[in-house]
This record gives C-alpha cells, structure tokens and sequence, in this order.
C-alpha cells in the first residue's frame, strides 16, 4: 500500500514538472521583444550625417466637443453637448442608455441636449456628413449629484 502511494506521488511529481517545464518553454518562445533598443553612442564620423526625423501626427477627427470637457462631472443628469464638425451632418450621440441626434447647421455647429446615467457615461458622437462619410470621437462624462 504505501509502495503505491509512493509511486502515484513520484508520477505526479515527473508529470507535473514535465507540464510547467513546457508551459514556460512555449512561453518563452512566444514572449515579444522589448521593443527598448540601446544604440552605440555615435563617433565623429557618424555625427557629420544628419538624419531628420519627422513626427507622425495622429489622425484628429473632424468633430470638435466645445463642452463639456472629456472626463468632467456633471452634477445634473441633463446637459448639453456642444461641438463643431463638418456643415449639415448628422449628429449621432450615444450614451449607455440612449441615443440623441440632430443635425449641425451650416456652419457646422451643433448643440445636443442629453440626459445622462448615474456614475460614468462613455459618450460616442458620431457624424456622418451629406457625401455619408462618417467620422467619430468619443468623450466620457460623470454624473454625480456628491457635492466636491
């Protein structure tokens, strides 16, 4: 009896470290490179090349919130959310309860009244303009009636 517990234990032993030897194996294999690089200090004859280097400028999206700003609290459950996009689009805004739209005028502008959730609403405003290209941002407002 106990030369067979003894070998369940010494097989579970071998089988359990056979399978966490091979888990870290693959997962080492598959790691990602730190994509931290160190590069040589340059000498006097590399410095006298120049390379210029240009930013990638993110893709700004065409819709513009005035107000409110992303990630304020709103102490009413009713605001309003002003913005510019391109001339009569059709102004689409999301909250996690409901949908509002209405139209910018013809200059772009829009105001649309919303009510928002108890605690945080991630809010989508969509606009999609008279050729139905659609460009989106997303903004994300509190509502919280706790005096600060």
């Amino acid at each position: 009896m106990i030369k067979e517990y003894f070998i369940a234990i010494i097989l579970g032993a071998i089988l359990g470290f056979g399978a966490t030897g091979a888990f870290f194996a693959l997962n080492k294999n598959n790691a990602k490179p730190n994509a931290t690089t160190i590069s040589p200090i340059p000498t006097d004859t590399q410095m006298s090349t120049q390379v210029s280097v240009t930013p990638i400028s993110e893709k700004k999206s065409p819709i513009n919130i005035i107000s409110p700003e992303n990630d304020s609290v709103i102490s009413m459950s009713k605001t309003n959310i002003k913005g510019n996009t391109k001339p009569n689009s059709l102004i689409i805004i999301s909250t996690p309860s409901k949908t509002f739209s209405d139209k910018s005028n013809s200059n772009g502008v829009f105001n649309i009244s919303i009510e928002l959730d108890s605690g945080i609403n991630p809010i989508k405003i969509s606009s999609i303009d008279q050729d139905d290209n659609q460009d989106e941002t997303e903004i994300t407002l509190t509502y919280s009636t706790t005096k600060i």
